[in-house]
């Protein structure tokens, strides 16, 4: 997914930059540690492409996931039972103005040249490429090699989209809804399953819940009125990890350096919160309608965590450097908090066991949903 790709362009950003940095010792005095902050100025660099790259899916999709609740009336009777799938999705239309990241935005140094404009992740885009020189800490200039001319750097194309003009991020998970009495509703949903790929495995997991209340029951004493507003407050939250193959992930073996005890993890987690009213209107017994507003809330945290070890092979580099072999934990994180507007509304069709029911919801970007439900017990 996402998750996957970024983490393949970060990682050599830093390892072979760190590879320029021990050619660099063959001919000059400085040691590994002169460099230290160049290192750190492309982690800081990879690490604020990732977050705009990825801003789209994280910015969204916890807010596609709270989607699709139910939305008609409730039912006085106490033990009444319904199974659901609901299907639920960001959509995201793709203008000019998210279709390309702009580099200036992201974080500069003098050693980082990148590329204008770059892809972002829902688009069909390709392109962009960022450079990086190692400089000589006392004089700033990009160091050059002497047996060559050219500057110490490394080059990198950075990652193109992956999608068309219009991003989505679609799931589908079952809901078990139960009411307890005086039109309140209790409603729970879990979606777990993994995925083995050839290089890794993804595993995702969602839950969360909601409770439905009605208010006008309060205001209209009537056995069946045909207008009724309901408080929906629920809660979802999520986690997607992926866990590459640490045997072929981001190895490397040759003259100067090579991976060993690689182990990592992609992670991507996504809180959210509403709350919702629900205005109906029961146009018949097959058919009712309604419109919906409130606010949501989202955490949205992108990161990764495990171990990376590189392990130096150069006899020269080793006797320079103080240790070997070098570690790197966490190495990015980003987290996005939103609270926005939420409103649309919906179409309930059905009646008896099965009926049908489509939303609409604007809540950051455009979402739908789909649900087919099936009232299992009626109730007391």
């Amino acid at each position: 997914m996402i998750k996957v790709t970024p983490l393949y362009v970060y990682k050599p950003f830093k390892y072979l930059s760190l590879l320029s940095v021990f050619v660099c010792q063959l001919g000059y005095t400085q040691t590994l540690q002169d460099y230290e902050i160049q290192v750190r100025d492309l982690e800081r660099f990879g690490n604020s492409y990732f977050s705009a790259y990825t801003n789209l899916f994280s910015s969204n999709f916890g807010f596609s996931l709270n989607q699709g609740w139910e939305g008609g009336a409730i039912s006085k009777r106490a033990g009444a039972l319904s199974f659901s799938l609901v299907g639920s999705s960001a959509v995201i239309p793709i203008n000019d103005g998210n279709r390309y990241i702009r580099t200036n935005h992201l974080y500069q140094s003098a050693n980082i040249s990148a590329a204008p404009l770059t892809p972002g992740l829902f688009t069909d885009a390709s392109g962009g490429a960022v450079s990086f020189f190692l400089l000589d800490p006392s004089t700033n200039n990009r160091l050059v090699n002497p047996a060559t001319g050219d500057y110490l750097s490394a080059n990198f194309n950075m990652i193109d989209g992956v999608g068309t003009n219009v991003g989505v991020t679609p799931f589908v998970m079952p809901q078990l809804s139960l009411t307890l009495g005086k039109s309140t509703e209790i409603s729970l949903r879990v979606m777990p399953f993994a995925v083995g790929l050839n290089e890794g495995k993804v595993d995702v997991s969602a839950w969360g819940g909601a409770v439905r209340h009605s208010l006008s029951q309060w205001f209209d004493s009537r056995e069946d009125p045909k207008f009724t507003v309901n408080l929906l407050l629920s809660y979802m939250r999520n986690k997607t990890e992926f866990t590459p193959n640490g045997d072929r992930f981001l190895t490397f073996n040759n003259d100067y350096f090579s991976t060993a005890g690689t182990s990592l993890q992609l992670s991507h987690h996504t809180k959210t919160q509403q709350a919702i009213l629900f205005f109906n209107f029961k146009l018949n017994s097959f058919m009712e309608i309604y419109g919906h507003g409130g606010m949501a809330h989202q955490t949205s945290d992108l990161g990764s965590s495990g171990v990376f070890r590189l392990r130096i092979n150069d006899a020269y580099i080793r006797d320079v450097v103080e240790d070997a072999a070098v570690e790197y934990t966490d190495l990015f994180s980003s987290r996005i908090k939103e609270t926005v507007a939420a409103g649309g509304c919906g179409l309930l069709l059905g009646f008896g066991f099965l009926k049908a029911e489509v939303q609409y919801t604007y809540a950051h970007t455009h979402i739908a949903s789909l649900a087919l439900r099936a009232n299992i017990l009626k109730g007391d």
